[in-house]
């Protein structure tokens, strides 16, 4: 039998949505932490990643914004962070 995927968790401040003429798109986004400070990333988005806000109907990337405070389930692979699943979370009033 073979080894189930390794999938982690992060949330993150979305930079920028890049479209690559298809799929995959591309997600920069940051992080803050109190270990490590601010630390920025990239995630491939997998043409089969479902996206998610507000209710549980799935929607497109065009969901995803700037600014936007994004929930990632993703694996690594060959050290690239490949996206499965994305929730856009509610905005914080301030």
């Amino acid at each position: 039998m073979g080894q189930k995927p390794d999938f982690k968790i992060l949330t993150g401040t979305v930079i920028s949505v890049s479209p690559h003429g298809g799929d995959p798109y591309t997600i920069e986004f940051k992080t803050t932490s109190s270990m490590e400070g601010v630390k920025y990333d990239a995630l491939t988005v997998d043409p089969r990643c479902t996206f998610y806000k507000d209710d549980k109907i799935p929607k497109t990337i065009d969901i995803v914004k700037p600014l936007d405070v994004i929930e990632v389930t993703y694996l690594l692979h060959e050290g690239v962070k490949v996206a499965f699943n994305i929730i856009v979370k509610p905005k914080v009033e301030v």
